[in-house]
């Protein structure tokens, strides 16, 4: 009888179902997923592996998470897609493509993917973020092109305004000549780590005064932009390049505000970590001046375009 009256108990109290994975659970999940993909589909074809990096933001970074946000970083060094003062990507940059399009593939389908092309402090804030915004999107197209869903690309043209190592040395400038791809649950994330990333005040000093007038100590970084321009790939006028070669691919969305410069030497956040412990990390620093809440762009600000990439005419330099 107690068997009987134990089976009669489980049919009409049956055994309670696992709960359901929370978006903190689930966005901490694919974040480990990219992480090993890379390695995985980096050594199957043969391609020198990436820096990869795990930043979590701190809580209130994004409203659709409670608990800290993760995002992928994924860095190339600048020779990997480009020559020296061109946008055009470099014939053996394909298979870093295919990587990052094989990748995405295989994400969940609204994982978002936001590329940035950055350049070091040589130069003006106009040419620097034009270079930035052109190799940009360039990058995107090259995706597009490899079935990438356009709705999952975007890009920020950043310039010279987040270096990784000081400028005044070529070794230093050549570490901050890079392209980034950040990789999270969504597109707001991604924003959220830029936004959040904070410079020494230092890392702007080239080292190549201008000589033609006198300049006040603080004066480079005080006329450093504030903001950064967003864009969205237009397929529709990616389509229509062929025909119309000058006609520009990029859906403007807003302008992102930037973190200040620190005065102070920038230490690594805490809630940073890398998935290497071999090789040296390039850490983001949050700035703590910065109030942690979600992104709102801001009208988009003019962008100084050349129509011309003349390889080693530009004002960059090694």
């Amino acid at each position: 009888m107690a068997a009987c009256s134990h089976t009669r108990e489980h049919q009409f109290f049956p055994t309670q179902r696992p709960a359901l994975a929370t978006q903190d659970q689930t966005a901490g999940i694919e974040e480990r997923d990219r992480i090993e993909r890379f390695e995985r589909l980096a050594n199957f074809q043969g391609v020198e592996s990436p820096q990869v990096e795990q930043v979590l933001l701190p809580p209130g970074s994004v409203d659709f998470m409670s608990g800290p946000v993760p995002v992928v970083r994924v860095v190339f060094p600048e020779r990997a897609f480009f020559a020296f003062d061109s946008s055009t990507p470099l014939p053996g940059s394909g298979r870093i493509f295919d990587l990052i399009a094989e990748n995405m593939r295989h994400d969940v389908p609204d994982a978002a993917l936001t590329v940035l092309g950055h350049t070091d402090a040589i130069g003006t804030d106009a040419y620097n973020i034009s270079l930035s915004r052109r190799r940009a999107q360039a990058v995107m197209a090259a995706l597009d092109a490899r079935g990438v869903n356009p709705d999952q690309l975007s890009e920020v043209a950043i310039g010279k305004r987040q270096p990784i190592a000081p400028n005044n040395t070529a070794w230093g400038r050549a570490l901050n000549r890079r392209v980034e791809f950040l990789i999270s649950p969504a597109m707001s994330a991604n924003l959220a780590a830029v936004q959040q990333y904070v410079v020494p005040e230092s890392y702007f000093d080239t080292g190549q005064p201008d000589t033609s007038r006198p300049q006040q100590p603080a004066e480079v970084t005080a006329r450093l932009p504030s903001v950064a321009n967003v864009y969205t790939l237009n397929p529709q006028s990616l389509r229509q390049q062929m025909t119309s070669p000058n006609d520009d691919v990029l859906r403007p969305l807003g302008g992102l505000p930037l973190s200040p410069v620190s005065k102070e030497p920038v230490v690594p956040a805490p809630l940073t970590e890398s998935n290497s412990s071999t090789e040296p990390t390039q850490h983001i620093a949050l700035a703590p001046t910065m109030p942690v809440a979600p992104v709102r762009l801001v009208p988009i600000g003019p962008v100084e375009q050349r129509e011309v990439d003349p390889i080693g005419s530009g004002p960059s330099s090694y």
